[in-house]
Protein backbone atom coordinates (compact mmCIF):
# COMPACT_ATOMS: atom_id res chain seq x y z
CA UNK A 1 0.00 0.00 0.00
CA UNK A 2 1.22 3.64 -0.81
CA UNK A 3 3.57 2.00 -3.34
CA UNK A 4 4.09 3.16 -6.84
CA UNK A 5 2.80 -0.30 -7.96
CA UNK A 6 -0.28 -0.11 -6.14
CA UNK A 7 -0.87 2.79 -7.77
CA UNK A 8 -0.01 1.71 -11.33
CA UNK A 9 -2.69 -0.99 -10.39
CA UNK A 10 -5.10 2.02 -9.42
CA UNK A 11 -4.78 3.32 -12.77
CA UNK A 12 -4.81 -0.13 -14.73
CA UNK A 13 -7.87 -1.03 -12.95
CA UNK A 14 -9.70 2.63 -13.37
CA UNK A 15 -8.98 2.41 -17.39
CA UNK A 16 -10.60 -0.77 -17.40
CA UNK A 17 -13.63 0.20 -15.86
CA UNK A 18 -13.60 3.26 -17.68
CA UNK A 19 -13.57 1.42 -21.06
CA UNK A 20 -17.00 -0.49 -20.36
CA UNK A 21 -18.55 2.99 -19.74
CA UNK A 22 -18.20 3.28 -16.10
CA UNK A 23 -18.03 7.16 -14.95
CA UNK A 24 -14.52 6.08 -12.78
CA UNK A 25 -11.69 7.38 -10.68
CA UNK A 26 -8.95 7.11 -7.76
CA UNK A 27 -10.59 7.92 -4.29
CA UNK A 28 -6.99 9.21 -2.24
CA UNK A 29 -6.74 9.06 1.41
CA UNK A 30 -3.90 8.48 3.80
CA UNK A 31 -2.55 6.50 5.35
CA UNK A 32 0.82 5.22 7.37
CA UNK A 33 3.31 3.26 5.43
CA UNK A 34 5.83 1.34 7.79
CA UNK A 35 9.30 1.26 6.49
CA UNK A 36 11.17 -1.46 7.76
CA UNK A 37 15.15 -0.64 8.04
CA UNK A 38 15.70 -3.73 10.17
CA UNK A 39 13.88 -7.01 11.19
CA UNK A 40 16.82 -9.76 12.59
CA UNK A 41 16.38 -12.47 15.05
CA UNK A 42 19.77 -14.12 16.35
CA UNK A 43 19.76 -17.45 18.26
CA UNK A 44 22.82 -18.61 20.25
CA UNK A 45 23.22 -22.46 20.77
CA UNK A 46 25.79 -25.33 21.73
CA UNK A 47 26.65 -25.40 18.15
CA UNK A 48 26.79 -21.89 17.72
CA UNK A 49 25.37 -18.48 16.84
CA UNK A 50 23.09 -18.49 13.68
CA UNK A 51 20.65 -15.63 12.05
CA UNK A 52 17.12 -16.69 11.25
CA UNK A 53 14.60 -14.84 8.50
CA UNK A 54 12.26 -12.64 9.77
CA UNK A 55 9.89 -10.34 9.00
CA UNK A 56 8.08 -7.77 10.99
CA UNK A 57 4.35 -8.43 11.67
CA UNK A 58 2.83 -4.80 10.34
CA UNK A 59 2.37 -2.42 12.88
CA UNK A 60 4.90 -4.04 15.30
CA UNK A 61 6.84 -1.99 17.66
CA UNK A 62 10.60 -1.33 16.98
CA UNK A 63 13.04 -2.43 19.77
CA UNK A 64 15.85 -4.44 20.30
CA UNK A 65 15.27 -6.91 23.12
CA UNK A 66 17.42 -10.63 24.10
CA UNK A 67 16.38 -13.34 26.45
CA UNK A 68 15.53 -17.09 26.68
CA UNK A 69 13.54 -18.49 23.72
CA UNK A 70 10.64 -20.28 25.64
CA UNK A 71 8.03 -21.85 23.84
CA UNK A 72 4.16 -20.52 24.66
CA UNK A 73 2.53 -22.89 22.41
CA UNK A 74 -0.55 -20.96 20.04
CA UNK A 75 -0.04 -18.07 22.35
CA UNK A 76 -3.57 -19.07 24.65
CA UNK A 77 -3.34 -17.17 27.77
CA UNK A 78 -2.43 -20.73 29.53
CA UNK A 79 0.09 -21.86 26.85
CA UNK A 80 2.93 -18.98 28.95
CA UNK A 81 5.16 -20.63 31.56
CA UNK A 82 6.64 -18.57 34.09
CA UNK A 83 9.62 -18.30 32.23
CA UNK A 84 7.88 -16.28 29.25
CA UNK A 85 8.77 -13.43 31.69
CA UNK A 86 11.72 -11.00 31.12
CA UNK A 87 11.68 -13.37 28.15
CA UNK A 88 11.38 -14.17 24.29
CA UNK A 89 8.54 -16.78 23.42
CA UNK A 90 8.36 -18.58 20.49
CA UNK A 91 4.32 -18.72 19.77
CA UNK A 92 2.93 -20.82 16.75
CA UNK A 93 0.72 -19.36 13.77
CA UNK A 94 -3.33 -20.30 13.84
CA UNK A 95 -6.37 -20.41 16.28
CA UNK A 96 -6.56 -17.16 17.20
CA UNK A 97 -5.49 -13.76 16.10
CA UNK A 98 -2.04 -12.71 16.01
CA UNK A 99 -3.19 -9.45 18.39
CA UNK A 100 -4.55 -11.84 20.95
CA UNK A 101 -0.88 -13.90 21.03
CA UNK A 102 0.91 -10.96 21.62
CA UNK A 103 -1.68 -9.68 24.29
CA UNK A 104 -1.02 -12.66 25.97
CA UNK A 105 2.28 -12.91 25.41
CA UNK A 106 3.24 -8.82 26.57
CA UNK A 107 0.41 -10.26 29.85
CA UNK A 108 2.94 -13.16 30.53
CA UNK A 109 5.53 -10.49 30.64
CA UNK A 110 7.44 -11.40 27.08
CA UNK A 111 10.09 -8.63 25.80
CA UNK A 112 9.41 -9.58 22.47
CA UNK A 113 7.36 -12.84 20.52
CA UNK A 114 8.55 -14.66 17.40
CA UNK A 115 5.55 -16.31 15.61
CA UNK A 116 6.28 -19.24 13.31
CA UNK A 117 4.40 -20.47 10.30
CA UNK A 118 1.62 -23.59 10.46
CA UNK A 119 2.53 -24.01 6.90
CA UNK A 120 5.16 -24.12 4.75
CA UNK A 121 7.41 -21.30 4.46
CA UNK A 122 7.74 -17.74 5.82
CA UNK A 123 4.57 -15.21 6.16
CA UNK A 124 3.70 -11.81 6.23
CA UNK A 125 1.24 -10.49 8.80
CA UNK A 126 -0.18 -7.65 10.91
CA UNK A 127 -1.39 -6.66 13.99
CA UNK A 128 -4.42 -4.83 14.70
CA UNK A 129 -2.60 -2.19 16.83
CA UNK A 130 0.96 -1.89 17.66
CA UNK A 131 1.91 -3.25 20.74
CA UNK A 132 4.76 -2.82 22.99
CA UNK A 133 7.38 -4.72 22.12
CA UNK A 134 8.44 -6.10 18.97
CA UNK A 135 7.06 -9.21 17.13
CA UNK A 136 8.58 -11.00 14.50
CA UNK A 137 7.08 -13.94 11.97
CA UNK A 138 9.55 -16.66 10.90
CA UNK A 139 9.08 -20.06 8.60
CA UNK A 140 7.51 -22.95 9.58
CA UNK A 141 10.68 -24.94 9.41
CA UNK A 142 12.83 -22.60 11.14
CA UNK A 143 10.64 -22.48 14.09
CA UNK A 144 10.42 -26.54 13.98
CA UNK A 145 14.07 -26.38 13.90
CA UNK A 146 14.24 -23.84 17.45
CA UNK A 147 11.55 -26.56 18.90
CA UNK A 148 14.07 -29.40 18.41
CA UNK A 149 17.19 -27.72 19.66
CA UNK A 150 14.83 -26.37 22.89
CA UNK A 151 14.07 -29.79 23.42
CA UNK A 152 18.03 -30.32 24.58
CA UNK A 153 19.71 -27.25 25.36
CA UNK A 154 18.64 -23.59 26.39
CA UNK A 155 18.90 -20.84 23.42
CA UNK A 156 19.20 -16.96 23.68
CA UNK A 157 17.87 -14.83 21.28
CA UNK A 158 17.79 -11.56 20.56
CA UNK A 159 15.40 -9.99 18.00
CA UNK A 160 15.82 -6.26 16.43
CA UNK A 161 12.83 -4.15 14.55
CA UNK A 162 13.39 -1.02 13.16
CA UNK A 163 10.36 0.51 11.75
CA UNK A 164 9.90 4.15 10.48
CA UNK A 165 6.32 4.89 10.02
CA UNK A 166 5.88 7.75 7.48
CA UNK A 167 3.03 9.54 5.99
CA UNK A 168 1.57 8.10 2.54
CA UNK A 169 -1.10 7.90 0.99
CA UNK A 170 -3.19 5.32 -1.18
CA UNK A 171 -6.25 5.34 -3.18
CA UNK A 172 -9.29 3.09 -3.93
CA UNK A 173 -10.54 2.59 -7.49
CA UNK A 174 -14.21 3.98 -7.68
CA UNK A 175 -17.17 2.99 -10.80
CA UNK A 176 -20.55 4.03 -11.31
CA UNK A 177 -23.11 3.81 -14.13
CA UNK A 178 -22.92 7.31 -15.81
CA UNK A 179 -26.90 7.25 -16.01
CA UNK A 180 -27.82 4.94 -12.59
CA UNK A 181 -27.57 5.16 -9.17
CA UNK A 182 -25.73 3.16 -6.25
CA UNK A 183 -28.09 0.22 -5.00
CA UNK A 184 -25.74 -2.94 -4.72
CA UNK A 185 -22.38 -1.72 -4.21
CA UNK A 186 -19.66 -4.57 -5.39
CA UNK A 187 -16.02 -4.54 -4.38
CA UNK A 188 -12.85 -5.83 -3.06
CA UNK A 189 -9.20 -4.78 -2.52
CA UNK A 190 -6.58 -4.64 -4.90
CA UNK A 191 -3.36 -4.01 -2.31
CA UNK A 192 -1.46 -7.35 -1.53
CA UNK A 193 0.75 -7.55 1.21
CA UNK A 194 5.11 -7.30 0.69
CA UNK A 195 6.09 -10.68 0.66
CA UNK A 196 3.35 -12.18 -1.25
CA UNK A 197 2.31 -11.59 -5.32
CA UNK A 198 -1.44 -11.75 -4.21
CA UNK A 199 -2.70 -13.66 -6.88
CA UNK A 200 -5.11 -15.58 -5.05
CA UNK A 201 -5.20 -12.36 -1.73
CA UNK A 202 -6.69 -11.10 -3.88
CA UNK A 203 -5.85 -10.54 -7.42
CA UNK A 204 -8.89 -13.44 -7.72
CA UNK A 205 -11.39 -11.17 -6.39
CA UNK A 206 -9.97 -7.25 -8.44
CA UNK A 207 -10.36 -9.99 -11.82
CA UNK A 208 -14.09 -11.16 -10.48
CA UNK A 209 -14.99 -7.48 -9.50
CA UNK A 210 -13.61 -5.69 -13.19
CA UNK A 211 -15.40 -8.76 -14.85
CA UNK A 212 -18.65 -8.40 -13.24
CA UNK A 213 -18.63 -4.79 -14.18
CA UNK A 214 -17.64 -5.69 -18.01
CA UNK A 215 -20.24 -8.30 -17.78
CA UNK A 216 -23.50 -5.82 -16.59
CA UNK A 217 -22.54 -2.82 -19.00
CA UNK A 218 -22.23 -5.42 -21.69
CA UNK A 219 -26.08 -5.99 -20.55
CA UNK A 220 -27.42 -3.01 -19.84
CA UNK A 221 -25.90 -2.22 -16.32
CA UNK A 222 -28.20 -1.41 -13.44
CA UNK A 223 -27.90 0.11 -10.67
CA UNK A 224 -24.72 -1.31 -9.39
CA UNK A 225 -21.33 0.73 -8.33
CA UNK A 226 -17.67 -0.74 -8.00
CA UNK A 227 -15.18 -0.04 -5.90
CA UNK A 228 -11.79 -1.86 -5.73
CA UNK A 229 -10.06 -0.87 -1.79
CA UNK A 230 -6.52 0.23 -1.64
CA UNK A 231 -4.67 -0.53 1.78
CA UNK A 232 -6.52 -3.50 2.91
CA UNK A 233 -3.97 -5.10 4.05
CA UNK A 234 -3.39 -2.56 6.59
CA UNK A 235 -6.42 -2.68 8.14
CA UNK A 236 -9.17 -1.88 5.76
CA UNK A 237 -8.27 1.58 5.37
CA UNK A 238 -9.73 1.91 1.85
CA UNK A 239 -12.71 0.21 2.73
CA UNK A 240 -13.18 2.20 5.78
CA UNK A 241 -12.43 5.48 3.89
CA UNK A 242 -15.06 4.85 0.99
CA UNK A 243 -17.66 4.57 3.98
CA UNK A 244 -16.56 7.47 5.69
CA UNK A 245 -17.06 9.50 2.27
CA UNK A 246 -20.62 8.77 1.88
CA UNK A 247 -23.07 11.23 2.33
CA UNK A 248 -26.46 10.29 4.16
CA UNK A 249 -28.17 10.24 1.07
CA UNK A 250 -25.91 7.48 -0.49
CA UNK A 251 -25.89 5.39 2.63
CA UNK A 252 -29.32 5.02 2.51
CA UNK A 253 -29.53 4.11 -0.59
CA UNK A 254 -26.82 1.33 -0.94
CA UNK A 255 -29.18 -1.88 -0.16
CA UNK A 256 -26.35 -4.01 -0.34
CA UNK A 257 -22.41 -4.59 -0.58
CA UNK A 258 -20.41 -7.56 -2.36
CA UNK A 259 -16.80 -8.17 -1.27
CA UNK A 260 -14.67 -10.69 -3.47
CA UNK A 261 -11.78 -11.32 -1.70
CA UNK A 262 -9.50 -14.76 -1.97
CA UNK A 263 -11.59 -16.47 -4.11
CA UNK A 264 -9.15 -19.05 -6.46
CA UNK A 265 -8.05 -21.86 -3.96
CA UNK A 266 -10.21 -24.28 -1.72
CA UNK A 267 -13.56 -25.86 -2.43
CA UNK A 268 -17.48 -24.97 -1.38
CA UNK A 269 -17.98 -21.39 -0.27
CA UNK A 270 -18.49 -20.44 3.22
CA UNK A 271 -21.05 -17.42 3.27
CA UNK A 272 -20.50 -14.78 5.68
CA UNK A 273 -21.99 -11.43 6.64
CA UNK A 274 -25.53 -9.76 6.90
CA UNK A 275 -28.23 -12.35 7.60
CA UNK A 276 -30.49 -11.60 4.60
CA UNK A 277 -27.65 -11.73 2.06
CA UNK A 278 -25.85 -15.05 3.80
CA UNK A 279 -29.36 -16.41 3.25
CA UNK A 280 -29.84 -15.49 -0.40
CA UNK A 281 -26.85 -16.39 -1.43
CA UNK A 282 -27.26 -19.74 -0.19
CA UNK A 283 -30.46 -19.65 -2.15
CA UNK A 284 -28.50 -18.47 -5.59
CA UNK A 285 -25.81 -21.08 -4.95
CA UNK A 286 -28.16 -23.99 -4.15
CA UNK A 287 -29.59 -22.55 -7.67
CA UNK A 288 -26.59 -22.82 -9.61
CA UNK A 289 -25.74 -25.84 -8.25
CA UNK A 290 -22.40 -24.66 -6.19
CA UNK A 291 -21.43 -26.50 -3.09
CA UNK A 292 -21.80 -23.70 -0.04
CA UNK A 293 -21.49 -23.78 4.01
CA UNK A 294 -23.85 -20.83 5.35
CA UNK A 295 -22.48 -18.52 8.57
CA UNK A 296 -24.20 -15.65 9.82
CA UNK A 297 -21.28 -14.27 11.28
CA UNK A 298 -20.47 -10.42 11.50
CA UNK A 299 -18.38 -8.34 10.59
CA UNK A 300 -15.12 -10.19 9.53
CA UNK A 301 -11.51 -8.96 8.37
CA UNK A 302 -12.38 -7.81 5.49
CA UNK A 303 -13.76 -4.74 3.32
CA UNK A 304 -17.47 -5.82 4.04
CA UNK A 305 -16.84 -5.15 7.60
CA UNK A 306 -17.28 -1.31 7.48
CA UNK A 307 -20.54 -1.36 5.25
CA UNK A 308 -22.14 -3.62 7.97
CA UNK A 309 -20.53 -1.14 10.69
CA UNK A 310 -22.54 1.66 9.17
CA UNK A 311 -26.12 -0.55 8.69
CA UNK A 312 -25.76 -1.05 5.08
CA UNK A 313 -26.25 -5.29 5.00
CA UNK A 314 -22.90 -6.90 3.17
CA UNK A 315 -21.77 -10.56 2.55
CA UNK A 316 -18.18 -11.62 1.85
CA UNK A 317 -17.67 -14.39 -0.80
CA UNK A 318 -14.42 -16.49 -0.24
CA UNK A 319 -12.62 -19.28 1.14
CA UNK A 320 -10.14 -18.80 3.98
CA UNK A 321 -8.72 -21.77 3.25
CA UNK A 322 -5.03 -21.07 1.07
CA UNK A 323 -1.90 -22.45 2.87
CA UNK A 324 -0.17 -20.12 0.42
CA UNK A 325 -1.85 -17.17 2.11
CA UNK A 326 0.43 -14.48 2.69
CA UNK A 327 3.68 -15.82 1.31
CA UNK A 328 5.98 -15.58 -1.74
CA UNK A 329 3.76 -18.51 -3.34
CA UNK A 330 0.50 -16.71 -3.84
CA UNK A 331 0.92 -17.19 -7.79
CA UNK A 332 -0.83 -17.73 -10.48
CA UNK A 333 0.22 -21.49 -10.64
CA UNK A 334 -2.05 -22.24 -7.34
CA UNK A 335 -5.16 -20.81 -9.05
CA UNK A 336 -8.17 -23.12 -9.81
CA UNK A 337 -10.22 -21.73 -12.99
CA UNK A 338 -13.09 -23.29 -11.88
CA UNK A 339 -13.22 -21.24 -9.05
CA UNK A 340 -13.38 -17.95 -10.57
CA UNK A 341 -16.25 -19.55 -12.58
CA UNK A 342 -18.13 -20.24 -9.75
CA UNK A 343 -17.72 -16.80 -8.00
CA UNK A 344 -18.49 -15.04 -11.00
CA UNK A 345 -21.69 -16.88 -11.36
CA UNK A 346 -22.55 -16.50 -7.69
CA UNK A 347 -21.54 -12.60 -8.06
CA UNK A 348 -24.05 -12.11 -11.10
CA UNK A 349 -26.55 -14.49 -9.17
CA UNK A 350 -26.55 -12.38 -6.14
CA UNK A 351 -26.58 -9.23 -8.42
CA UNK A 352 -29.82 -9.85 -10.55
CA UNK A 353 -31.99 -11.38 -7.49
CA UNK A 354 -31.05 -8.10 -5.95
CA UNK A 355 -31.50 -5.81 -8.40
CA UNK A 356 -34.97 -7.86 -9.04
CA UNK A 357 -36.15 -7.55 -5.30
Amino acid sequence: AGSAEELAAADYIRAELASYGYEAGLQPFPIQVYETFRSDLDVAHASGPSQIDAAPLIVSASGTETGQLVSAGLGYPDDFPVEANGNIVLIERGEIEFSSKVANAENAGAVAAVIYNNEGGPFDGRLSETPGIPVVSIAREDGESLLDLMASETLTATVEVEINIVDGESQNVVARPADGACRIVVGGHYDSVPAGPGANDNGSGTAVVVELARTLAANGGGDVCFALFGAEELGLIGSIAYVAALSPDELSSIEAMLNFDMLAVGSGWPMSGSTSLVRLAGEVADGLDIPFDISTSEPGGSDHAPFIEADIPALILNCFCDPNYHTADDSLEFLDRQRFAEAGALGLGLIEALLAA
